[in-house]
């Protein structure tokens, strides 16, 4: 038994290990753990993001039958914001997806899309969510403007198209996203 936990331990180290070199990486992993289901993270994921050294912070709500389905962490020299990391929650049922992003800095201000909604999250203030065209996006989609302290780590709302991982979904409603928004909690 001792054995087999050890060997765990060591994988989850190497994944670890090798997440920080060879960036992006990709951990996903069906079942969430019982000890974070809010965040409906696995061990695996969890452990990851916590070992960038960032403080962690996620959604305590995410709605009915969405998981995290990948977490893609980045780390290195060449890129601006520095430590980041791309958590996807998807519905399968519903086909219906969305992520939240964090990012430790290098971060600038989203222009107005063609509709807002208010974000007033009780652990970093007052926000707005977008609606309009932004990065990959065909067709107008979700995105918030960053949230965080001053000097970050910053976090934010990312709806469908604005990156590949979330092209094949569509949008949750504006509502919802605002709700999943002001839910965002640091991790203990």
């Amino acid at each position: 038994m001792k054995l087999f936990k050890y060997s765990v331990n060591l994988a989850a180290a190497c994944i670890v290990a090798s997440t920080i070199n060879y960036l992006p990486a990709v951990i996903a992993q069906p079942k969430p753990s019982s000890t974070n289901s809010g965040m409906k993270l696995t061990p695996t994921q969890f452990k990851v993001l916590r070992s960038l050294g960032l403080k962690v912070a996620l959604p305590t709500y995410v709605g009915t039958n969405f998981q995290a389905e990948k977490v893609l962490v980045e780390a290195g020299r060449e890129n601006v914001q520095g430590l980041r990391y791309f958590v996807v929650y998807r519905n399968f049922s519903a086909n219906k997806c969305f992520a939240i992003e964090s990012a430790s800095g290098g971060i600038g201000d989203l222009p107005s899309g063609t509709r807002s909604y208010p974000i007033n999250s009780p652990i970093f203030g007052k926000s707005v969510l977008e609606f309009g065209l932004y990065g990959n996006a065909k067709q107008p989609t979700l995105l918030s403007q960053w949230l965080g302290e001053q000097n970050g780590p910053f976090y934010r709302f990312v709806g469908t198209g604005v990156v590949p991982e979330l092209s094949d979904c569509s949008n949750i409603t504006p509502q919802e996203a605002v709700k999943i928004s002001q839910s965002i909690r640091y991790l203990n």
